[in-house]
């Protein structure tokens, strides 16, 4: 009698393979879907391909995600200038609804049983995936084999031995997610607070060490809120992404910087923090691109936002992407967000040069036609000099004035009255 029809979110590493060599030993029939966020080039979907059919499945299918993930979510944590507690610009987080809801989609399209994922159960990632699945179908069984079963990656990496298939010994030490907003590192160092990744642990990035002396300076151009274009400030050539260019200036210019950043030891980070599940976390990542990104979109914030303007936009921006890490994607307050974040990008339009050298990102210079600071000088006052819009005595006035509420809420603390 023919097994279940499964339908598995498959990456081809230790975990995914791990999961459907379980289920095909089991009798079951096994499609296997792959979502591509930017974390794949071509050459690697095919050894996915293969990976999946030595395994197994039935049938291997590719989504290309990479379009749909930039403009729904990628675009709205730039405009958020969202970090994880101040770190982490949540690589995995926003990309899971997204794989979860095409994995679900492909398994209700085939009349599937059960749709199956490899994600533990101590992190965010079988949340996400179960909270997506159960919104769109939830009648659709749901099997999280490592979390079900917790098998340690030892075990996993042996049963996949013992039946001929082969598992790298760096698979089996460290686990690697892969995406456009850059690369999560899991591994017996990230399991506590004091050790750091090895060098071994990070795919992506070069050392500090191994960083070319000279820096990369650049110049980043943004239009309303998003990146358009990238290119070397002395006019010199920037890598060739051939296939891993989609035709969208902004998800471009981000796997551009991911390339040019990673060369020069740029986005290497460690997060700790407190999962989903209440527990606290830590992981190593690698988000080059996205890090120089957010430096440079707040350095034209700066010149064009008010500060009542960034200061709303900062806790907005941060409930907005704690909410989409924490897998709350359905939530309607995020579409109430966004429509707050589109609002507050009209005018962040121009361009940034950042200097990326031995690991540090630093924003050199903006410009942009709605400069405050530009409209400022227009108006006779510059910084540090005076102003034509007001005298001296305007300004010791203004001061005087200025200060009263201070002096007043002193005075009733101290009891007394100012001397």
């Amino acid at each position: 009698m023919p097994g279940r029809h499964f339908v598995l979110a498959f990456s081809g590493g230790l975990d995914t393979s791990y999961c459907l060599a379980v289920l095909v030993d089991r009798g079951e029939r096994v499609t296997t879907v792959t979502v591509n966020t930017g974390g794949f080039p071509p050459e690697e979907l095919a050894q996915i391909d293969a990976r999946a059919r030595e395994l197994g499945a039935v049938e291997h299918v590719v989504v290309d995600g990479r379009e749909r993930l930039y403009e729904e979510f990628v675009s709205y944590i730039l405009k958020a200038d969202y970090l994880r507690n101040g770190v982490y610009p949540s690589c995995v987080g926003v990309e899971r609804m997204l794989q979860a809801e095409e994995v679900t989609r492909a398994a209700l399209g085939r009349g599937a049983d059960a749709i199956a994922h490899g994600s533990t159960g101590a992190g965010n990632d079988h949340v996400r995936f179960d909270a997506v699945t159960k919104a769109l179908a939830p009648k659709l069984e749901i099997h999280g084999l490592i979390r079900d079963e917790q098998h340690t990656r030892e075990q996993e990496r042996d049963f996949l031995r013992a039946r001929g298939h082969a598992v790298s010994d760096i698979t089996a030490k460290y686990s690697f997610n892969f995406g456009i907003l850059g690369t999560t590192i899991g591994g017996e160092e990230t399991y506590g607070s004091w050790e750091y990744l090895p060098e071994e642990a990070w795919p992506t990035t070069r050392s500090v060490g191994d960083a070319p002396d000279a820096p990369a300076d650049l110049i980043v151009s943004f239009e309303r809120g998003l990146p358009v274009s990238c290119e070397r400030a002395d006019g010199g050539e920037l890598p060739d992404l051939g296939e891993r260019a989609i035709g969208v200036p902004g998800y471009d210019v981000l796997a551009l910087l991911n390339a040019v950043g990673g060369e020069h030891g740029v986005g290497r980070g460690v997060h700790t923090g407190q999962t989903i599940m209440g527990i606290a976390g830590r992981l190593g990542f690698e988000a080059p691109g996205m890090l120089t990104l957010i430096a440079a979109h707040r350095e034209l914030e700066r010149l064009v936002l008010t500060n009542a303007q960034q200061s709303v936009k900062a806790t907005l921006g941060q409930t907005f992407g704690d909410m989409l890490h924490e897998g709350r994607y359905y939530d309607p307050l995020l579409d109430d967000i966004r429509a707050f974040l589109d609002s507050s990008q009209e005018r962040v339009t121009g361009d940034v040069r950042v200097r990326l050298h031995k690991g540090n990102i630093v924003a050199l210079g903006a410009r942009s036609p709605h400069s405050l600071l530009d409209a400022g000088r227009a108006l006779g006052s510059t910084y540090g000099h005076g102003s034509s819009l007001w005298s001296g005595d305007d300004a010791r006035a203004f001061a005087h004035i200025y200060a009263t509420a201070g002096v007043v809420a002193k005075a009733a603390a101290d009891g007394s009255r100012p001397r």
